[in-house]
């Protein structure tokens, strides 16, 4: 995943600290979710440090972000900004990196909500809610990050197994609308051959929506499974939709 990092600039002293911004960033999040649509899957990531920056000549500051994947035919940027909060001010405007478009909104005076299309990869998107520099004062650490039980692994569990892979490592991520992510990861003795020559003998639950040699994409009554291959590496995500 690539997240939006913004540079480091003098911001106003009510600046929240990332603790505090989390609950406007779940809410962003959570307005990315309903404007992905029917049709789609997504896959959300952690809130997570991704910078540091400096608020002031000489005070430092860090950048959280929290990115959100969608999948899925119907997962395309055009619309998308008009499919946002209309507070959120969203519009298309061109990549001062890539040159490509994006929508760009501000659901908050602090916040950066940007939504790309994810290169050379039709049907993903990339959104990202940046805080931009925070106080480094009341970091939201690990606690934010509850433990996976089992009933929440069953769906991924089953996808490792098809591969003989035992998942040596699982995060679960959340937003405050119910959205549950719980991601899996796991290496096999050798390089997975395309995905299709495991999973099209063994079909998962519901009906997949997108599929090639790496990544299949799933959608079972709401909930969205994204199976992944990268080399050795298998990574499957199963994402429970906001409530």
């Amino acid at each position: 995943m690539a997240a939006f990092v913004a540079p480091g600039h003098d911001t106003v002293k009510e600046q929240q600290s990332p603790a505090a911004a989390r609950s406007s960033v779940q809410r962003a999040v959570a307005a990315v979710l309903a404007a992905a649509g029917p049709g789609t899957v997504t896959s959300v990531g952690p809130y997570r440090q991704v910078g540091r920056c400096s608020l002031t000549a000489d005070r430092k500051g860090v950048d959280y972000a929290q990115v959100a994947d969608v999948y899925g035919p119907a997962a395309r940027l055009a619309g998308f900004a008009g499919r946002l909060p209309s507070g959120y001010a969203a519009k298309s405007e061109p990549s001062l990196v890539s040159g490509d478009r994006l929508t760009v909104a501000h659901p908050d005076p602090f916040l950066r909500l940007t939504v790309r299309a994810a290169k050379d990869d039709t049907g993903h998107l990339i959104a990202t809610v940046d805080t931009g520099c925070r106080p480094t004062t009341g970091h939201p650490y690990p606690a934010f990050l509850a433990p996976v039980d089992e009933s929440e692994r069953a769906a991924a569990r089953r996808v490792f197994a098809l591969f003989d892979v035992a998942p040596s490592g699982w995060r679960r991520a959340t937003v405050d609308c119910g959205a549950t992510t719980v991601t899996g990861t796991g290496r096999a003795r050798m390089s997975i051959g395309p995905l299709g020559e495991v999973l099209d003998d063994h079909p998962q639950p519901g009906s997949a929506l997108t599929r090639n040699d790496s990544r299949y994409v799933y959608l079972d009554h709401g909930r969205g499974l994204v199976v992944s291959a990268d080399r050795d590496r298998l990574t499957v995500t199963a994402t429970t939709p906001c409530r």
